[in-house]
């Protein structure tokens, strides 16, 4: 039971629902609250989240287009990616949205360099859309593994790519992406563990994060990108 005196920013952030509110301050908010939080409970963490401070964790635009550049960017990098996306725009004149992607035909996809297998995901999750317009709406509604559960339906979307769009686009607070190789990574660095340890395990020592498990992966992600910059002469 909630005590009924409990009225200050944290006690407030707290009660919002699973997702990062869109307006600034509410955000914010929340996160000052899921720090503290996550501080008391691992002191491991506690240690990375001092050395990164505030968590500038953010929602990012959803939608078509979103879910369109993930399917496009597997197994590429960013350049090339980049470089087939920009012939893609320019051959649905301007703008990725399912109608046009349903217009191309398979001389269009070629020439910008797609595969046939990845074509023939871009047509399914153009033809996904198309059939249920209020798709993207009704992910911001549904429970998470229900979301993960409705994108992982459209052949070309894992559970990767959903759980990124749930943790980045729907801004759900308590995504634990096991198959990210770079959260495995940073766990493995942080808590001496092997980055090929059981799942089982990984979600054990994870109950400590609900329920922010997305924004201790935050400053995994940041924990990682401090490691990968060049030393600098003191």
């Amino acid at each position: 039971m909630v005590a009924a005196a409990a009225d200050g920013p944290e006690a407030r952030a707290a009660s919002l629902p699973g997702a990062l509110p869109h307006d600034e301050a509410e955000a914010s908010a929340l996160l000052a609250s899921a720090r503290r939080r996550l501080m008391r409970r691992d002191r491991r963490l506690a240690a990375v989240i001092k050395t990164h401070g505030p968590c500038a964790y953010r929602r990012r635009p959803g939608g078509f287009a979103t879910l369109f550049q993930a399917i496009l960017r597997q197994q590429l990098s960013g350049k090339a990616a980049a470089t087939i996306a920009a012939r893609l725009v320019a051959a649905c004149a301007g703008a990725i949205a399912p109608e046009a992607v349903a217009t191309l035909d398979d001389a269009a996809f070629a020439a910008a360099g797609v595969s046939r297998q990845k074509r023939d995901y871009l047509r399914g999750l153009a033809a996904a859309a198309l059939a249920a317009p209020a798709l993207f709406a009704e992910l911001e509604r549904l429970p998470d593994e229900a979301a993960i559960e409705a994108l992982t339906a459209i052949k070309g979307i894992g559970r990767w790519t959903a759980e990124m769009y749930l943790m980045f686009s729907l801004g759900r607070l308590d995504v634990l992406p096991l198959g990210d190789v770079s959260i495995r990574a940073a766990i493995a660095d942080i808590y001496g563990i092997p980055r090929a340890a059981p799942a089982a395990r990984l979600a054990r020592l994870a109950e400590a994060w609900r329920p922010y498990r997305s924004i201790a992966c935050w400053y995994f992600y940041a924990h990682l990108d401090r490691a990968k910059e060049p030393t600098r002469a003191s």
